[in-house]
């Protein structure tokens, strides 16, 4: 029993540290290792809502899959990650950013895939 929860531990730890590293690959360049913005781009706070509402939660999926064009320039999407990834960095955002709802799963951003979206037509909800 207590191996169980020894490698459960460490796994966890391992994934923690996993999200980390790929938030900083993708996200913490511009963004910051807390969300907070690297000038000119912005922080993340104002997405706090959009945690909330299904509507929201499909806008932000759709944001990191095939980016956004926005006062600050162009973010690129994301759409060569794999989906366990893109809701691992959408949970990480959501844990700094504190924001309540659901984690998001594998199988709803699977459900944008495929849509061939250009930046300018992810629109806020």
């Amino acid at each position: 029993m207590k191996r169980a929860l020894f490698l459960l531990f460490f796994l966890g730890l391992a994934l923690a540290q996993g999200v980390e590293a790929l938030w900083g690959r993708t996200c913490a360049q511009c963004h910051g290792d807390k969300a907070q913005g690297v000038r000119p781009y912005p922080g993340l706070a104002s997405a706090l809502p959009f945690f909330a509402t299904p509507e929201g939660r499909r806008y932000l999926v759709l944001v990191v899959l095939y980016g956004r064009k926005g006062e600050a320039g162009l973010m690129p999407g994301f759409y060569q990650l794999k989906d366990e990834e893109v809701a691992r960095l959408l949970n990480h955002l959501k844990d700094l950013l504190r924001a309540k709802g659901e984690p998001f799963s594998p199988e709803e951003v699977a459900r944008e895939r495929g849509k061939n979206l250009t930046p300018d037509a992810v629109k806020r909800p």
